[in-house]
């Protein structure tokens, strides 16, 4: 009996640190799905951002060539 119960124990521990590491897995590729979104939209965001204000240095450049 008491043979049985540690077989039962360790297969429960076992099973136990098993789900726990799975657990850890999944997070973790769930929140590398979240953070390439995140990262994608700041780039683009980034990008955006840069084009932007490369237009306003043109626009300064063209009126600072343009006034006398």
């Amino acid at each position: 009996m008491g043979n049985r119960r540690f077989i039962f124990a360790m297969v429960g521990i076992y099973l136990l640190g098993l789900g726990v590491l799975i657990g850890m897995l999944v997070e973790d590729v769930r929140f590398d799905e979240s953070r390439s979104a995140l990262l994608t939209q700041l780039d683009e965001d980034t990008h955006r951002v840069h084009e932007r204000l490369t237009a306003i240095e043109r626009e300064a450049l063209a009126e600072h060539n343009v006034t006398p």
